[in-house]
């Protein structure tokens, strides 16, 4: 019933929405562009269905999220994303930063209609919303299809806490229909709990705007910029808001009465601002040039005026000195963290209560000039002539840059872990004794008697099996092969308890958590078998038994047997070498890599299995570890067989090739 009535008051706005759309439109063009997109009406093409949304709202936080994505998309290469968003500036940064790699549209009206059209028509595998823009319809139907959400560097001030709770008869559900939480700071987390975010679900990861750094492209891209502008005092406005382009400008005036060759940057927060800006800079007498019109800054110009998107990283690269915008008036101001990656320092006005945080942080360490006026800007600037104490000032800003660095692969991490359940295939059942999981596109229903050997030897379906520590039997139902393999303990502690395992969190035990990673590794793209079922049954008051079955690589042979019988090539040390890399490259820890565990197909495929007692590692010397406990096995069974086709000072560098390659 409320979310029926907030669906009504919904449609009774949207026509308010249009006109608001049209006579913004006056100002910039763009906002009377796509309007059936608002509406999740029009075609969407079939390609985009299954994809990753990745809804970032407006600029900032777009930009927060462009390394997020960036990492993503080098680590799922063909993952199809869709980044939806809500302005046109925020839609145009998008599409100039990456290209045809993504696709791109607005976040419809949450109206019931839209929503239900964007699921229908999309029908993604997945939603991460960043930071805490959350729509009721858009939950209600992700919910009901099945679609894990995610909300992303989430930050929850105490006054928008207050205001989530004011409407918690509508939002109490939304909580409860996240799949994931991930939170910038602990006061969020807090503040997240008291509104109903189950706390299984909600994790500190930090703040993806501190992962911010330039590359190689920034700096190429810099260069010839620095050289036009070289042996002058140049310094920046980003972000600034009307209400402070004049105080800027008068600033500038001041600042070229002691160094006349000085040189501002203004990048006003909103492209309208572009022309009002350019006119104001004519009417002050000073002497003005544009980035749409030159691809360098003219030795006789007085103000340069940025009226680009996106180049931000590019204005820090060339100013000594940077004042963040929004922050002389009661805007709230914006993220300093772009300017000082680029190399610049920052002053900003008192009114930062959107990132109370960086800039407490700053302040402590001395690592931002508090100004309010023109005057002090002038001050501020006229320390670039300062060099030791401008570097002290960046020092100090860069050892807070760091200090927080590393939540883009944490979150990135946690969220892909989410993607999983997307296909809504895979299914748990509790029983009386434990609990399993399995992949009902495989099997229809699941019993305990499926994880029996002697239930499938009744069956006539046992194909063969295998012997190590413990035997692994091989089942054929149909076209289907399968492996099923019991959990044993290993080391002096297997000689007292053979299987039995201390009981812990079903999500947890031994099975469900490789069921569970080799879905997502999967998912990722990795070359690892098809997970099929898994249980977890319990023993005795504290313990466990656990089993697995995967699905039978098909014409593979792990490559022990394989050198057994023959030389491998340079060209499948390689395959094996790279597979390895694409493990490492998504962080995965293979807890046991030996040449049992690495297989050949019949289309020379290389592929990693049993991973067992595995999971996912932030970047370390664990991925040496790996490698080398791989060369000690190829050594042990090089001198444990008579006969075993493997030289290291010839095949080990050809694997080691394809690893770094």
């Amino acid at each position: 019933m409320r979310l029926w009535l907030y669906g009504m008051l919904l449609r009774l706005v949207t026509p308010a929405v249009f006109v608001w759309l049209w006579l913004r439109g006056k100002k910039d063009a763009r906002y009377r562009q796509n309007w059936s997109e608002r509406l999740a009406l029009g075609a969407v093409d079939k390609k985009l269905q299954g994809c990753l949304v990745i809804h970032s709202v407006s600029v900032g936080e777009t930009l927060a999220a462009k390394r997020l994505i960036e990492q993503l998309l080098h680590q799922q290469p063909g993952q199809k994303v869709l980044i939806t968003c809500m302005t046109p500036t925020a839609r145009t940064l998008i599409q100039q930063h990456f290209g045809e790699s993504v696709s791109c549209r607005y976040w419809p009206i949450d109206t019931p209609g839209s929503a239900k059209r964007f699921v229908r028509k999309l029908k993604p595998k997945a939603v991460w919303i960043m930071e805490t823009e959350l729509w009721p319809q858009m939950l209600n139907h992700f919910s009901k299809a099945n679609v894990p959400v995610s909300l992303l560097n989430a930050r929850l001030s105490a006054r928008s806490a207050r205001g989530y709770r004011r409407f918690h008869w509508l939002m109490k559900a939304v909580w409860k229909q996240l799949t994931l939480v991930s939170v910038q700071n602990k006061e969020t987390a807090r503040r997240m709990k008291v509104l109903g975010v189950a706390p299984g679900r909600l994790f500190v990861d930090g703040n993806l705007k501190y992962d911010i750094q330039l590359s190689g492209k920034d700096t190429d891209k810099a260069y010839p910029w620095k050289q036009s502008c070289s042996g002058r005092s140049v310094w920046l406005a980003s972000s600034s808001h009307p209400g402070e382009h004049e105080v800027l400008l008068k600033a500038h005036k001041l600042v070229q009465a002691e160094q006349p060759d000085a040189c501002l940057i203004i990048a006003p927060r909103h492209p309208e601002q572009f022309e009002k800006v350019a006119e104001l800079t004519r009417q002050s007498g000073l002497k003005l040039a544009r980035r749409s019109e030159l691809n360098e800054i003219p030795q006789d110009c007085d103000v340069f005026l940025a009226d680009s998107m996106g180049e931000m990283m590019l204005w820090g690269q060339l100013a000594s000195m940077s004042f963040v915008g929004g922050s002389i008036i009661e805007r709230g101001g914006h993220n300093p963290l772009e300017v000082i990656a680029s190399g610049s320092n920052v002053m900003s006005g008192r009114h930062v209560f959107n990132f109370p945080q960086v800039y407490a942080e700053l302040s402590k360490v001395g690592a931002v000039r508090w100004v309010k006026n023109a005057e002090e800007i002038k001050q501020a600037v006229s320390l670039i002539q300062q060099t030791a104490v401008m570097k002290a000032q960046h020092e100090a800003a860069k050892s807070v840059l760091q200090t927080h660095q590393g939540a883009t692969l944490r979150v990135l991490k946690r969220t892909l872990e989410y993607i999983l359940t997307g296909s809504g295939m895979i299914k748990t059942e509790q029983t009386p004794r434990g609990l399993i999981r399995y992949d009902s596109d495989i099997i229809e229903t699941i019993e305990d008697k499926h994880f029996s050997a002697q239930y499938w030897q009744q069956q006539k379906a046992i194909a063969g099996n295998s012997t190590g520590r413990a035997t692994v039997w091989f089942i054929q139902q149909g076209d289907l092969g399968l492996l099923l393999r019991h959990y044993y303990r290993g080391g002096l502690v297997g000689k007292i308890n053979k299987d039995r395992f201390l009981r812990e969190p079903a999500e947890k035990s031994r099975a469900i958590h490789e069921f569970d990673l080799l879905c997502k590794l999967r998912d990722i793209g990795l070359p690892v078998p098809r997970p099929v079922a898994a249980r977890m049954e319990k023993t005795g008051v504290f313990s466990y038994k656990a089993d697995i079955l995967v699905e039978v690589i098909p014409g593979a042979v792990d490559v022990y047997r394989l050198l057994r019988e023959k030389q491998l090539s340079a060209e499948l040390w390689q395959k094996l070498g790279s597979a390895i890399k694409q493990l490492h490259d998504t962080g995965v820890y293979h807890s046991d890599l030996n040449c049992h565990n690495l297989m050949l197909d019949d289309n020379d495929k290389a592929w990693i299995v049993d991973f067992d007692k595995c999971d996912f590692r932030e970047s370390g010397e664990w991925k040496e570890a790996n490698i080398q406990r791989l060369l000690r096995s190829l050594r042990k069974e090089k001198e444990k067989n008579e006969t075993f086709y493997w030289k290291e000072s010839r095949d080990w560098p050809e694997l080691l090739t394809g690893y770094r390659r």
